[in-house]
């Protein structure tokens, strides 16, 4: 199926099908390009304080290297996850 458009202009779709054939033999350079302002959420954050073992705050360290985060980022995204999605 072939979605006739001008050059330059990206037609709606009628479903996702559709929309993936169309990036996947569309040169997205020749596409008209504007800006946009795009708002992220932050969430709000709070501080706590938590005591662990020295052992644990080592291997957390360690695997947070590991994965190129920050300890403390880490600990954030590993609670983020068993919160959500029990994992």
């Amino acid at each position: 199926m072939g979605i006739k458009t001008r050059k330059g202009k990206v037609p709606n779709f009628s479903n996702i099908e559709d929309m993936a054939n169309y990036f996947d033999h569309t040169d997205t350079e020749e596409l008209e390009w504007e800006d946009s302002k795009i708002k992220f959420k932050k969430p709000e954050m709070v501080h706590i304080s938590v005591r662990i073992p020295q052992e644990d705050l080592v291997a957390i360290k360690k695997a947070a290297i590991k994965q190129g985060l920050g300890y403390t980022a880490f600990i954030r995204m590993m609670l983020h996850r068993m919160v959500n999605h029990g994992k």
